[in-house]
């Protein structure tokens, strides 16, 4: 009996004696995901220049003017054809060179008349006061001593031709062309400009070239100016500063 409660006492021992612990389970921790580096300063690709074709340079349109020749300032009339009558006239005045006419149709024309040119460039001022429509005002180049001639013609509603006169026969050798350079009122200022050289001849408005043209037949003549009454009533124009160069070799 004894024995018996003793063992049942051990097996009560045992059943309340902590249990053996028991290993611990490893955990995995999570991995960090990598974080992304950062590049503060990023290689950038080299620019390389992109090739361009040179300008082209500005073709010279009255090449090899060299010395000036003349400088007229219109101080008195020695040297200029002049005129006066009821109907037109051709008078140097205060510095400039006044045509005028009432003639239905009618032409005054002045050349000076102490050089002849053959190769120069020439510019001219050319001021309408009274114009209007076809009236016709410009520059008379290579007048002989045949009165042949070309003239350069701006009309007072904007256009531009050129002339030539010869044996006795006007005809048209460049037509008439509309330029927003050509003054289309009155009053207005224009520069006029001629380059001759040879059979060549170039004639500018303000510096911008409105003909170039070649004609074989006249060479030598002097300079001049003119103006030509389309209809009837008044034209008057003056024309000042003219400067005449020599075209170099």
């Amino acid at each position: 009996m004894r024995i018996r409660y003793a063992l049942t006492f051990l097996l009560l021992l045992a059943a309340c004696a902590p249990a053996e612990p028991s290993a611990p389970t490893e955990t995995s921790l999570p991995t960090a995901s990598p974080t992304a580096t950062i590049d503060w300063f990023p290689a950038t690709a080299t620019h390389t220049p992109t090739a361009t074709a040179e300008p082209s340079p500005t073709p010279n349109l009255h090449p090899g003017v060299g010395a000036l020749l003349l400088s007229e300032d219109f101080a008195d009339d020695e040297y200029w054809d002049t005129s006066q009558s009821d109907n037109s006239s051709a008078l140097v005045a205060n510095g400039r060179l006044t045509l005028r006419t009432q003639l239905a149709n009618g032409l005054v024309l002045s050349a000076r008349n102490e050089v002849a040119y053959r190769d120069f460039y020439a510019e001219i001022t050319a001021s309408p006061s009274i114009c209007d429509g076809e009236d016709e005002y410009g520059l008379v180049v290579r007048n002989n001593s045949s009165g042949n001639h070309y003239r350069f013609a701006l009309s007072c509603d904007g256009r531009a031709k050129v002339d030539r006169f010869h044996n006795g026969s006007l005809v048209i050798h460049e037509s008439w062309v509309t330029s927003l350079v050509v003054p289309a009122v009155a009053p207005s200022v224009s520069r006029i400009a001629v380059w001759a050289s040879g059979s060549q001849l170039r004639f500018f408005v303000n510096d911008t070239l409105i003909f170039t043209t070649s004609d074989p037949i006249l060479f030598v003549g002097r300079l001049g100016v003119f103006i030509r009454q389309d209809g009837s009533g008044t034209q008057s124009v003056s024309f000042s500063d003219l400067q005449v160069w020599a075209l170099e070799e």
